[in-house]
């Protein structure tokens, strides 16, 4: 079987080898077109081109590949988000954060942004998919920025209380991603320089803190 036969355009099978990367690609097609309540594994497989039972080989069942999907998906996104938040300069604050939001984890149809989309359908109604959501995206991301805001407070000279902190930690989540979930979900226009406005005013980053 070749790459083809799973997707046209593969996530998974670029940093997961085997079989278990081109299941996880079969698995994200499926998911995408039925979602997670309506995919099952017979679609996985008949999308794979084995029999069910082969699929059962490798997971006990959709829940167990989902979870996986979404654990390797999050730690992918948790680990190019981590790696673009070092590249932001403190010097050149805004263009900076201008590139960390051209780059979005849900930006223009990205399959990583796809992913974080299924994941914030699916969680909230399954223990074991919130579970996972939170140890592979939701922790990480948060523990990622809580690093991130100290060293753009240092070059400004801010300094905040734990309390703070964890204000500060929240604001930036919820703008960060949440303008990318809104943008997706509301269908509205991307405005990127309005978003770093937004974070720059209220952070403090350019002048006394809004929080």
């Amino acid at each position: 079987m070749t790459r083809a036969a799973v997707t046209s355009a593969p996530y998974f099978t670029d940093f997961v080898e085997g079989r278990r990367g081109e299941i996880l690609d079969a698995a994200l097609v499926v998911f995408r077109e039925k979602g997670y309540e309506g995919g099952t594994m017979r679609d996985v497989a008949r999308r794979l081109g084995v029999t069910e039972p082969a699929l059962y080989r490798h997971y006990a069942g959709k829940e167990a590949l989902y979870a996986d999907l979404l654990g390797l998906a999050g730690d992918q996104v948790v680990a190019t988000a981590g790696a673009k938040m070092a590249e932001v300069r403190p010097e050149t604050l805004r263009e900076s954060l201008l590139g960390l939001v051209a780059w979005g984890p849900a930006r223009r149809g990205a399959k990583p942004g796809g992913m974080m989309g299924m994941m914030l359908a699916s969680a909230p109604h399954n223990e074991v998919l919130i579970e996972a959501f939170r140890e592979h995206l939701a922790k990480p991301m948060v523990s990622g920025i809580r690093d991130f805001i100290p060293r753009i407070d240092g070059f400004f000279g801010i300094t905040r209380s734990p309390a703070g902190l964890d204000r500060a930690v929240r604001v930036f989540a919820s703008l960060f991603v949440g303008y990318f979930t809104t943008s997706k979900t509301l269908a509205m226009p991307s405005d990127d320089q309005g978003i770093v406005d937004a974070i720059l005013l209220l952070m403090g980053w350019n002048g006394p803190a809004r929080i």
